[in-house]
């Protein structure tokens, strides 16, 4: 397993803060939805990208306690924020004690990909999600190596938390299902991590059977995509309850407006909501005997 340093570091810091929740930063301001969004009057008082970084740096620092890692979406902040911007985010999720992911799900050629990582690890990043879909020669070939090489978190995306997964990664390939074909071939390239959705059920547990006990497998989904968070720790933990990182983001980033906070205290409802996930996560382990 490339990265294995990664793993041992994210182990570590799993269970020094007692938890396995990973906090998905997704800040989304009201030109896209009407809830679930950065304060509407941060953006007012800031303009959108100041406010959207402070948000961000405010957030982070608020679950940092109760999460080993935070998962910043480029989707979310690259269109908007410079290296500067992202570097100072990084630097805010290693203040607190978490490992830096990036779901960048990078989809290229190898040359391509190469510069990609070139400045993700330069901003600082300890880990990003990749699509196989590319295929390995001159394709992820490229994060293989840089896992090895800088001894990062690779994640690689087996099966997605959407219900349009089906359409793709659930059908048959040379008679087995897509998303365990994408888990085979990244566990024998190397592979440290695996996407699996918090929404599946079986799929975490087969993609746990192909990869074995030593792999981290990442479930998006719980919360507002209505992931099982059970059904995820019994089948995608291994056989010592570790190696499963459920993540959150959009139920704690905006838990002041389901807390009905005043809007001011929005790092104060992501803190308290980070914790609670923290705590139930652990209750449900405990109970299943994980």
């Amino acid at each position: 397993m490339l990265g294995k340093g990664f793993v041992d570091r994210y182990l570590e810091i799993s269970r020094t803060k007692s938890s396995f929740l990973c906090v998905g930063v997704d800040p989304v301001t009201e030109h896209v939805r009407k809830k679930g969004v950065v304060p509407p009057q941060l953006v007012r008082e800031k303009g959108v990208k100041d406010a959207v970084k402070e948000f961000c740096l405010n957030i982070i620092e608020a679950a940092a306690p109760y999460a080993p890692v935070i998962k910043p979406n480029a989707q979310f902040l690259v269109y908007l924020m410079g290296f500067q911007d992202l570097k100072d985010i990084v630097d805010r999720i290693h203040e607190g004690g978490s490992l830096a992911l990036l779901d960048a799900k990078l989809s290229d050629i190898g040359t391509t990909m190469d510069a990609g990582l070139y400045w993700i690890d330069q901003l600082g990043f300890d880990a990003v999600t990749f699509s196989p879909f590319p295929g390995y020669e001159n394709g992820v070939d490229a994060v293989y190596r840089w896992a090895g090489e800088r001894d990062k978190g690779i994640f690689a995306l087996c099966r997605m938390s959407n219900p349009g997964t089906h359409d793709y990664q659930s059908r048959l390939m040379d008679g087995e299902r897509f998303y365990l074909r994408l888990a085979y071939d990244a566990h024998s390239h190397g592979s440290n991590g695996y996407v699996v959705g918090c929404t599946a059920s079986e799929e975490l547990g087969d993609v746990r059977a192909v990869i074995g006990e030593e792999g981290l497998i990442l479930a998006p989904g719980l919360g507002a995509q209505g992931g099982d968070p059970a059904t995820a720790i019994k089948l995608g933990s291994n056989s010592s309850g570790e190696g499963l990182i459920v993540s959150s983001s959009r139920e704690i980033i905006f838990a002041y407006e389901e807390m009905g906070l005043d809007w001011g205290r929005y790092p104060e409802a992501a803190a308290s909501m980070a914790e609670r996930k923290r705590d139930e996560l652990n209750e449900l382990r405990r109970r299943l005997g994980r």
